[in-house]
């Protein structure tokens, strides 16, 4: 991407925010990949742990497996509060880097902490919780490319595409390389490993993130002052629950419902998801141009749809080489959900991006815990097989909740090209 690749549509707002940069602003709108970057290591650095915690419990702590879902539920529960406090510092306009830095810190020392004390109950009661606040910096990191891109005068859709495909990448790399690494060195040395990417990342973010970077928006909220009820921000997250929890139930068990009920290959798992990820990237790219033509709920409708029938087709998927062909729907639909969803949220409440963004992410894990809670009592029940369908019903939900909602009445974002 070249400096000016990601910005060619200045609106006023932007134009005016963009005459006062400041130094090590300038050079951020030149060279904007350093934002990107940013985002890449830290995603690299925290999908690098997410395979692991199953494994850890399981195999390293020799606990039950029931023991996992309340590492997850702990952690999840102190996410969604950092998201809230965290995004609500933001719209007060406390500097980014201060909230970004606390993160990463608690992220690498929850790391550390899983190296050095291979205890139960040391995970659960201090490295959850250090976890989940270092879990808040994904919104930290969306509220700051929103508001760069505004800054900036940038394409607000067109760069919010392009954070969610640095995350995308990380997620594409960082499962594999801790797995890999972990089956060669064991769980110590991995997280240790991690420890060593969090901080690479806190010395990223200390070069990249100026220190005094705050919202611009005139209407964000004061110190003291409530966060007013937004009834269309909430209503815009319910879509985003369903279609995203849909695809965590899926991604969930999907390795053995391939391989157990489809008695296709143990890989071939990795290959949907590879072709999954490759199509997803692509399309995120071009959602930019989809929103312009359609709006942001169009297009989020047009992804529910897609979902619902991917997953009606991968039921009735016998062979690899189904699977492989059904997993560029699978990309297709999600790369479109992952390409819009964020400003989908943002724009129902504009001048608060850093709620707006805490609440979409906060979403996101939510679905994500209640997807994987769901998944194993409803294979428990039935089988992995059914768990496709509940997904599907998940993504038609979502179908529904988008066609009788209204759009946003900020329906095209600050900074978007004609």
């Amino acid at each position: 991407m070249q400096g000016d690749g990601a910005g060619n549509g200045v609106s006023d707002v932007g134009a005016g925010q963009k005459a006062g940069l400041s130094p090590i602003m300038t050079v951020l709108d030149r060279y904007p990949f350093l934002v990107l970057g940013l985002l890449l290591v830290g995603a690299f650095a925290s999908s690098s742990a997410a395979p692991l915690a199953g494994l850890y419990v399981v195999e390293g702590l020799g606990q039950a497996p029931w023991k996992l879902s309340l590492v997850a539920i702990v952690q999840v529960c102190v996410t969604l509060i950092v998201n809230r406090t965290f995004g609500r510092a933001i719209d007060r306009a406390i500097p980014v880097k201060f909230l970004l830095v606390t993160s990463i810190l608690c992220f690498g020392i929850g790391m550390t902490l899983l190296g050095l004390f291979q205890i139960y109950w040391v995970y659960l009661g201090i490295a959850s919780i250090l976890l989940g606040i270092g879990s808040g910096a994904l919104s930290v990191m969306y509220s700051f490319g929103r508001l760069f891109a505004e800054q900036t005068g940038r394409d607000v859709v067109k760069f919010n595409g392009f954070l969610r495909i640095q995350t995308s990448l990380g997620w594409m790399v960082g499962p594999a390389a801790s797995l890999s690494f972990y089956g060669v060195y064991g769980f110590a040395p991995t997280y240790y490993a991690i420890a060593g990417l969090a901080a690479i990342w806190f010395v990223t973010c200390l070069v990249i993130v100026p220190g005094a970077f705050k919202t611009h928006h005139p209407n964000s909220l004061k110190t003291g002052q409530k966060v007013p009820f937004n009834f269309g921000l909430l209503s815009a997250c319910v879509p985003v629950f369903f279609i995203g929890a849909a695809n965590v139930v899926f991604v969930s068990a999907m390795p053995l419902y391939f391989s157990t009920e489809l008695g296709l290959v143990a890989s071939s798992a990795g290959f949907a998801l590879t072709v999954k990820c490759f199509v997803e990237v692509v399309v995120i790219y071009f959602c930019a141009t989809l929103i312009k033509r359609v709006g942001e709920r169009k297009g989020m409708l047009i992804a529910a749809l897609l979902g619902a029938v991917f997953f009606g087709l991968i039921y009735h998927a016998t062979t690899l080489v189904d699977v492989l062909a059904l997993a560029a729907i699978d990309g297709l639909y999600y790369g479109i959900f992952a390409g819009i969803s964020m400003t989908f949220v943002q724009n129902f409440a504009p001048d608060q991006p850093g709620v707006a963004t805490s609440y979409y992410v906060s979403t996101l894990f939510v679905g994500g815990l209640i997807g994987n809670l769901l998944t194993g009592v409803v294979a428990s029940a039935f089988d992995f097989q059914t768990t496709v369908l509940m997904a599907c019903a998940f993504a038609f939900v979502g179908a529904v909740v988008l066609a009788v909602m209204r759009d946003a009445k900020h329906s095209a974002p600050v900074g978007q090209g004609s």
